[in-house]
């Protein structure tokens, strides 16, 4: 009997214009250690502003740390 693969798993991470932006970027940064963690990213208009703002991040560095 052969063993069954371990099921990928996946979450949505979504980033608003609120000052928790960071957490959403460090959530990112985690998961993606994490094997078979597959990760989508949705990101309010409000929410690139925040990210630009305080992280000094574009949009194709925040859309690299997810996974999919």
């Amino acid at each position: 009997m052969s063993a069954a693969a371990p099921a990928l798993q996946r979450i949505t991470v979504a980033i608003t214009g609120a000052s928790g932006a960071v957490y959403g970027v460090r959530l990112l940064q985690y998961l993606r250690e994490i094997p078979g963690m597959e990760t989508h990213l949705v990101v309010s208009d409000a929410g690139w502003l925040t990210l630009r703002h305080e992280q000094d991040l574009g949009v194709a560095q925040v859309h690299a740390l997810a996974r999919h």
